[in-house]
């Protein structure tokens, strides 16, 4: 390979991660919108209601007088 096409290889190489790149910048872009920051007391009763687990539709009823 010539000094020249290296150099044109090169230069492609760099023209295609910068394309890439840039997709990535705008695909992290796009995510960052989307979030939004979650209140902690939101993410404590989220861990209070794992750490009670789930009921079936018979035990919900007891426990709380009404069916789902």
């Amino acid at each position: 390979m010539t000094e020249t096409e290296l150099l044109r290889k090169i230069s492609d190489d760099l023209d295609f991660l910068k394309k890439k790149i840039l997709e990535i910048e705008e695909s992290l872009e796009a995510i960052d919108s989307e979030l939004h920051p979650v209140k902690e007391e939101y993410l404590e009763r989220l861990n209070e209601i794992k750490k009670e687990g789930t009921v079936s539709g018979n035990e919900f009823e007891k426990k709380f007088g009404a069916k789902l």
